[in-house]
């Protein structure tokens, strides 16, 4: 049997079951979405004191116990039938919010996990997922949506069992959570309050319709641009834009939740097809380069599809943004002619790089080949 990779979604009813009045629920109510830096010392140490409480509770609980303080850990152990150490080998994934409470909360679900099931989960504070502003948990849901795309189907490719435990955590965030279920997860499981039987819901197979994609295959240059985090002017948005697919915030728009799953869904084959069209107007491929970039595999199209968003996002930076995968730089020796510059189209063995020279302000791609040291 595949091992099994468990995402458990954590909320903070396990300290709002621990405050000893009304007037430390209403605190943390209050604070629910600030961060560390955001909380005076007193209201730090009220949140630290309850945690002491939760953790000695923990400790000193029979694991029928701690299936009733802590949704998280009881949906955890329903899939274990009471059995964790069945778990060892499994990877685990604790995602909470990014603020002071839910970090505290999750850290006691894993330091419970790790002594008293030996189990080893890592924590996972989502950036900007707050409820605070619509702003924020839109953000906050993109960057849950990146992170499940970057981990999560290299995982299933490898044998693993993806497992979404949303018996814990947030309202807020369940709605989406199940959504992404259906793309990312092979099953959901839920257990209701205090009960212990669990509820297992397969992954029912969910296909990006036709439509969408061949929306975003026509406007594909625009949402080169809305995927890397650039806002666009409303006034630049084409009518025949769905309107599920973006997010206004006054006179720009961005890509909303649901435009960002559907890209990430759309993006692969897309990137991995073809050389695709640059993605900025300063970027100007030349005939050599269009040569040198024709029949590469599907790997490497997909890897120089990302440089060129990487490079363009770097133009838009005035060179400020340089991740280290993209590495554009001055050519260091005798440059080939016409080309004064370079950057990594990809780092597998044999490293490949893009030469290039500035040309009235456009960035003329002038080849691509195995890196010259």
């Amino acid at each position: 049997m595949p091992r099994n990779v468990m995402v458990t979604t954590c909320g903070t009813s396990l300290l709002t079951n621990a405050a000893r009045d009304d007037a430390q629920r209403k605190l943390l109510r209050e604070i629910a979405n600030a961060g560390e830096s955001d909380l005076t010392t007193e209201q730090r140490s009220v949140v630290d004191a309850l945690a002491d409480v939760c953790r000695q509770r923990l400790e000193q609980s029979d694991l029928p116990t701690a299936r009733r303080l802590s949704a998280e850990i009881n949906g955890l152990m329903g899939f274990y039938n009471n059995q964790p150490a069945g778990g060892k080998g499994d990877t685990h994934y604790l995602l909470h919010t990014d603020t002071y409470v839910g970090e505290a909360a999750a850290k006691l679900i894993q330091e419970y996990l790790e002594q008293q099931a030996q189990l080893r989960p890592e924590l996972l504070a989502v950036k900007n997922l707050r409820t605070d502003t619509l702003e924020n948990f839109h953000a906050g849901l993109g960057e849950i949506i990146r992170w499940c795309q970057e981990n999560l189907p290299a995982q299933r490719q490898a044998g693993a069992h993806l497992v979404f435990n949303l018996s814990g955590g947030f309202k807020s965030i369940q709605g989406w959570m199940q959504t992404l279920g259906m793309f990312y997860a092979d099953e959901m499981i839920y257990i209701f309050e205090d009960q212990k039987e669990l509820l297992r819901i397969p992954r029912v197979p969910v296909n990006i319709d036709a439509a969408s994609a061949e929306q975003i295959k026509r406007r594909l240059p625009l949402f080169r641009r809305l995927a890397a985090a650039t806002t666009v002017k409303a006034s630049e948005l084409p009518a025949d834009i769905a309107e599920v697919f973006v997010y206004r915030l006054g006179d720009e728009v961005e890509l909303s939740p649901w435009g960002k799953l559907v890209w990430e869904q759309v993006k692969g084959d897309l990137y991995a097809s073809a050389l695709l069209e640059p993605p900025d107007e300063r970027i100007v491929y030349s005939d050599k380069f269009r040569r040198a970039a024709a029949g590469r595999t599907r790997d490497e199209f997909a890897m120089l599809n990302e440089r060129l968003d990487d490079f363009a996002a770097y133009l838009r930076s005035k060179g400020q943004n340089n991740p280290r995968r993209l590495d554009a730089k001055p050519f260091k020796g005798k440059a080939p002619p016409p080309s004064t510059h370079e950057f990594d189209a990809w780092a597998k063995r044999p490293a490949w790089r893009v030469f290039f020279h500035d040309e009235g302000g456009k960035k003329i791609l002038d080849d691509l080949r195995e890196g010259m040291h």
